[in-house]
């Protein structure tokens, strides 16, 4: 997926361009923070959780629960309120219990799990990552828990470094497709035991890590760089937290900063996305300001940690990019099919029917979007990619686009997207091997890198020359 503000309109009226981190496509469930807790548990609610079928999608100890499909209600720790209203409500993915269940059954619900999942505090959120503490927990132990494997994970980082776990979690991702489908919030505690590791220093995690399921390791260092923050220094410290030289070596890494800065401010502010907006806004260049947005949104949509923003409509998933400030649509708009398909139940026609209701300048950029979704729910077959980009017309080649610059990203390099290029319609080529470039121009520091990686794209003289003009490179 691309990582920067990079094209300006090509022919038609386009937006100026970027392409945010790639979502992992999931169904978004329960919005469950924590605020207050419930007195003592209930035997009756552990039986009812279990008969209304609340076990087949969540993970929670106590009920002997293991699902992955919804939030982990042990890393969550929703409050009885939150419980109570999700469970009565529905919603995001969750139908609603209320013509099922009494309000006394609900209630029964809500004790138990607000009491076994140890809720706590006033906080909205319960940020798993932020919290990490090394203890004897083995990846052996943990047979399927999800709350066990985070924790593994992490002590093996913290342990042997980033560099080990991150190689044994690629090797786990590619052999059991559970851990690919939940992979995120491990990668943020990894990130997060490195940052312990090297007690604080952001520079040093940054440069032992990788881009790992959607760069969640650079996001869990940021989401616990503002562990213990107060309130009133979390705009000094988000603009210090990304200065280190190593963080700024390349573009690629420099990104990964700034956007971890918008996931971990949506964290640590309790999904207050103006707020969050404020805070990016506030650092020092115009490129890490819209940046820092990229991983704003990204959270807002699909959160490390199961929560459901107020900040999104069921019946306008378009929602919030026609309200934020122009500044900010840029990768509201970029991440927008990550919120619009689970509504449409992943009907990728009904999603560009949506993107062409966008805001007139900005209609391009929601079709990049389609791209980079199509790349992930096909896992990146290029056959596939191109069928869904059919569906989006004349903006096909915006599609197509979105979609080299996910799989570049995704690789590190041009493999996969190189044969996506070679295979699409010639009129889409031309952003295509572009896209390419973007991306590589990111990933490394020197022309004379960028050049050798964009000949490594085609042997044609042609698409050499537009991977280059992408990467901001002469040819």
């Amino acid at each position: 997926m691309g990582r920067y503000p990079r094209r300006l309109a090509i022919g038609r009226t386009k937006s100026f361009l970027a392409q945010a981190a790639a979502l992992a496509l999931v169904l978004v469930a329960t919005g469950c923070g924590a605020s207050g807790t419930a007195e003592g548990t209930s035997a009756e609610g552990a039986a009812l959780f279990n008969k209304a079928g609340c076990a087949g999608c969540h993970t929670l100890t106590a009920a002997g629960a293991r699902a992955r499909v919804g939030p982990d209600l042990d890393a969550l720790k929703p409050s009885f309120d939150q419980v109570t209203r999700q469970v009565r409500e529905g919603g995001s993915g969750m139908p609603a219990f209320a013509d099922t269940l009494s309000d006394q059954e609900i209630a029964e619900i809500a004790a138990f799990v607000s009491t076994a999942a140890s809720g706590r505090g006033d906080e909205p959120s319960a940020s798993t990552a932020a919290e990490f503490k090394p203890d004897d927990t083995k990846l052996a132990d943990c047979e399927g828990s999800f709350s066990c494997l985070e924790q593994a994970f992490g002590n093996l980082s913290y342990e042997e470094g980033p560099k080990p776990a991150l190689e044994e979690f690629d090797r786990q991702i590619a052999a059991d497709p559970e851990i690919e489908r939940n992979c995120h919030r491990i990668a943020h505690m990894i990130g997060a035991a490195a940052l312990v590791r090297y007690e604080g220093g952001v520079g040093k995690a940054f440069a032992e890590g990788s881009a790992s399921c959607w760069s969640g390791y650079y996001h869990g260092i940021l989401e616990r760089a503002f562990s213990g923050v107060e309130t009133d220094r979390v705009a000094a410290v988000a603009r210090e937290l990304c200065s280190d030289a190593d963080v700024r070596r390349t573009a690629f890494i420099a990104y990964q900063c700034v956007h971890g800065l918008g996931h971990g401010l949506m964290i640590y502010t309790g999904y207050d996305l103006p707020r969050s907006l404020e805070i990016c806004d506030s650092l020092e260049t115009s490129w890490d300001q819209t940046s820092c947005t990229g991983g704003i949104f990204m959270e807002n949509i699909s959160s490390s940690y199961g929560i459901t923003s107020k900040w999104l409509r069921d019946d306008d998933p378009l929602y919030p990019c026609q309200t934020v400030a122009e500044r900010h649509k840029l990768y509201c708009y970029l991440m927008v099919t990550s919120r619009i398909l689970p509504l449409v139940n992943w009907d990728f026609a009904k999603t560009a029917d949506w993107c062409r209701k966008s805001e007139d300048a900005w209609v391009a950029t929601c079709f990049q979007s389609l791209g980079r979704d199509a790349s992930g729910q096909t896992r990146g077959d290029a056959a596939e990619i191109l069928a869904i980009c059919e569906e989006a017309g004349d903006m096909a080649d915006e599609c197509v686009y979105g979609a080299s610059r996910d799989l570049t990203s995704q690789d590190s390099g041009p493999g996969r997207a190189a044969v996506l290029c070679r295979k699409a319609a010639a009129s889409d080529r031309q952003l295509c091997f572009s896209g390419i470039g973007t991306i590589l121009g990111g990933l490394y520091a020197t022309e004379e890198e960028k050049r050798k990686a964009c000949d490594a794209v085609s042997p044609l003289p042609g698409p050499k020359a537009l991977c280059r003009s992408g990467a901001g490179v002469p040819s």
